[in-house]
């Protein structure tokens, strides 16, 4: 069943939503707002992007197209009714296609290109969920890193810069595979669900295709008190 939602707290902004299928959640909005982009960036595109929750927010900070792919056909017809929803179709195109078909027949290159990707990999089958749209949401059924990274080489431009959010757990095999394909980490924020007692479970990372090392390591970004509200960092940014 669709349901629709103001987006957070962004003004003007609502979703459709399936409440059988993979939601927005944290990890969509913190990635949305560790981008930086600039009025160089012309063209992106966004590797998986589910309903365009990622595509609706940035809206509010650039004028640059994105290209919103997304291998679910039930999922991509979902993020195009959200992009007629917010009339951002001269902006936010959907394509409902695998990233690795997608990337064979671009001749032209990309500014920007970021993903939150699936974060477990299949031999964990004690994870796997029945409705497969969460699997392929979550588990590496369709795109597993290496995957992700290759694509992302072939789509962007020389300057281009690649972002996504990852679990922590993996932050050791990110950096070889990063390392491998080429790319040098520019920022990473580390993101904790608490400051107090608790161990890092997410990175946000951004990287380019350059052999120039030099990373700039952000403040932590803390989601909750210790009461488990949101702390203040996190509520900012919620809304425009």
């Amino acid at each position: 069943m669709l349901i629709k939602n103001k987006l957070l707290n962004y003004k003007d902004l609502s979703i459709w939503q399936e409440k059988n299928m993979f939601n927005f959640c944290i990890d969509s909005v913190i990635i949305a707002r560790f981008l930086k982009i600039n009025n160089k960036v012309k063209n992106i595109v966004d590797i998986g992007t589910n309903n365009a929750v990622i595509p609706l927010i940035l809206s509010r900070y650039t004028k640059a197209n994105i290209y919103g792919v997304e291998i679910q056909k039930k999922a991509s017809e979902i993020a195009i009714k959200n992009v007629y929803l917010n009339n951002l179709q001269s902006q936010i195109s959907i394509i409902n296609e695998d990233i690795s078909h997608y990337i064979k027949d671009k001749n032209n290159k990309f500014d920007l290109v970021y993903c939150n990707p699936p974060f477990f990999k299949l031999n964990d089958e004690s994870k796997l969920n029945e409705i497969s749209e969460l699997t392929i949401a979550r588990h590496e059924k369709k795109l597993d890193l290496e995957n992700m990274l290759y694509c992302s080489k072939v789509l962007l431009n020389n300057n281009g810069r690649l972002v996504f959010v990852h679990v922590a757990d993996r932050f050791e095999e990110i950096i070889v595979s990063l390392n491998k394909a080429g790319f040098s980490i520019k920022r990473i924020q580390f993101v904790s669900s608490k400051k107090k007692n608790t161990d890092c479970k997410k990175i946000l990372i951004e990287a380019k295709l350059s052999k120039n090392k030099g990373c700039k390591i952000l403040q932590p970004l803390y989601i909750h008190n210790d009461d488990g509200s949101y702390t203040q960092e996190t509520l900012e940014l919620f809304k425009d």
